[in-house]
């Protein structure tokens, strides 16, 4: 949305797309995409076995990818994606907000650490090889309790905790912040279209109240030593390998 307001299409340092949904919408979305394409492909807790986010991605399959980040646990069929973000009930209260923001966050680290040898991802391969080692016994011990799948259903099944009709607040688990990261459901109910690009889109209607509570005066530059992509990706066409 922040393209859309400063930049009338993407962000030139960060060119890429989220979508976010309440979660009623997000899972109806899982259900149409779960449709065969040979052209895309979806990747998300329903469709793998093993799969390292709490939210979706939809992958052009005509694609592939390399990442800079050793151990990712990244899908092998990865390649050019957009990330579909579910947007779950929160408690009203700021102090159980921060409660159940708090054991969420638990369990995700523990199913993102239980899964393969994602407990040593990172950049550098000497960061690596010291996680391999020194977060090991954690890592068994998550094993131990249950391992993977056990805490992918713990995360699933307590970020989900509260129903629609139970509070009037949402937001992305992992990203929930009692002060910029909690957000009126009535913010994404009403939408309408926007020109990005050349193309309509949906866009919520209050997209500048969000940007606001997001980033403040959004519409600021940042520094130019900020203006770089936060994604480790490098991403090839499948026919001829040619970087995009």
């Amino acid at each position: 949305m922040i393209g859309i307001e400063r930049h009338k299409g993407f962000i030139p340092w960060d060119d890429d797309i989220d979508i976010v949904l309440l979660r009623s919408e997000y899972e109806r979305l899982m259900e149409i995409l779960k449709v065969q394409d040979n052209n895309y492909t979806l990747l998300e807790f329903k469709t793998r076995e093993t799969y390292r986010y709490p939210f979706a991605k939809v992958v052009d399959t005509r694609t592939s990818v390399k990442t800079k980040q050793l151990f990712n646990g990244e899908e092998k069929d990865l390649g050019v994606f957009v990330d579909i973000f579910p947007l779950d009930t929160i408690p009203k209260n700021q102090a159980e907000q921060k409660r159940h923001h708090d054991i969420v966050e638990k369990y995700r680290l523990n199913m993102m650490d239980s899964l393969k040898l994602c407990y040593a991802r990172s950049y550098s391969k000497i960061k690596s090889c010291i996680k391999l080692i020194v977060r090991f016994p954690r890592h068994l011990s998550l094993i131990q309790k249950g391992g993977y799948k056990y805490w992918r259903n713990l995360y699933e099944t307590t970020a989900q905790k509260y129903s629609a009709g139970d509070s009037n607040y949402c937001g992305y688990m992992e990203f929930t912040d009692i002060d910029w990261g909690v957000f009126p459901k009535s913010w994404f109910e009403d939408v309408e279209d926007v020109s990005f690009k050349g193309h309509s889109v949906m866009a919520i209607k209050a997209r500048r109240e969000f940007l606001e509570l997001r980033y403040g005066d959004y519409m600021k530059m940042p520094p130019i030593e900020e203006r770089k992509t936060h994604h480790p990706y490098i991403f090839y066409k499948v026919n001829n390998c040619s970087e995009n």
